[in-house]
């Protein structure tokens, strides 16, 4: 597949992808999703990628959905022609954000998020669908929906609590409070921290660590730590697509997507 929207590099056993719309601060348009989809989906029955990891280009990692994408982008059917995941995209409740997400968190191989900057909304879920979080001292984790009138999405509920506990999940989904990477490694959403200019350098040293070992315990390992909550994130992607379905049709939520638009506070009326 010819990418537009992301890069890809495979290099001893190690799928690195690289979003690639800086000037967006790699926010996710249709064309990222189903390129993104297209990555998991190759080189998970590919055997000679044995780790992958995903990064963001420029000073963000990802800000979560494109608001600001053109209506002609939003309805874009971005051409991947005789694709299965593209067809079974326009199938079921979760819809296409959905498909992606939850071929992300049934990923059999060790996925390794490098987050080097701003990860919020589906981008923060994107971080939290990976195995490992390493995290520069310049990232930022932001659950930023209710800013803009809406739910969770994207697994976030599910995989936060799993993370960090029920009580500061609420925290973060209900004020859209912006998580430091220092917090962020304190409370255990990072398992790395370290210094921007190293980031990519000890994220890599991990993955090569990682694809040279014994990738068959490797991935049964992930198996089976898998099938303890499996069920759990199929649940949930369900529950907040209706939970999502009943926000984006309340006034607030377009007061939310026009205000961040406009660029100015939004004027909440509760209805």
């Amino acid at each position: 597949m010819d990418y537009q929207e992301l890069l890809f590099q495979h290099e001893d056993g190690v799928a690195v992808v690289t979003l690639n719309r800086p000037e967006r601060l790699n926010a996710i348009n249709p064309r990222l999703v189903h390129e993104l989809l297209h990555v998991v989906e190759t080189t998970q029955h590919d055997d000679a990628t044995k780790v992958l990891v995903i990064t963001g280009a420029g000073r963000g990692f990802c800000a979560g959905a494109d608001l600001a994408a053109t209506a002609a982008e939003r309805e874009a059917d971005v051409h991947m022609d005789n694709d299965a995941g593209h067809r079974r995209m326009l199938r079921g409740p979760i819809g296409h954000w959905g498909v992606l997400y939850a071929a992300l968190g049934h990923y059999p191989k060790p996925m390794i998020a490098a987050v080097n900057g701003v990860s919020a909304g589906a981008g923060l879920s994107l971080a939290l669908a990976a195995d490992i979080r390493i995290a520069s001292t310049a990232a930022r984790f932001i659950a930023v929906f209710m800013r803009r009138g809406i739910i969770p999405d994207t697994g976030t509920t599910y995989h936060l609590n799993q993370l960090i506990g029920r009580g500061r999940m609420i925290e973060m989904l209900i004020t859209g409070d912006e998580v430091d990477a220092t917090t962020a490694y304190q409370w255990g959403l990072a398992n790395r921290l370290v210094e921007p200019e190293r980031l990519m350098d000890e994220t890599m040293a991990l993955a090569r660590r990682l694809a040279n070992g014994p990738s068959v315990a490797i991935e049964l390992t992930k198996q089976i730590v898998n099938d303890l909550t499996r069920e759990g994130l199929e649940r949930q992607l369900q529950n907040e697509a209706w939970a999502g379905t009943r926000a984006a049709l309340s006034e607030d939520a377009g007061e939310g997507r026009n205000a961040f638009l406009e660029n100015r506070p939004p004027k909440w009326t509760g209805r």
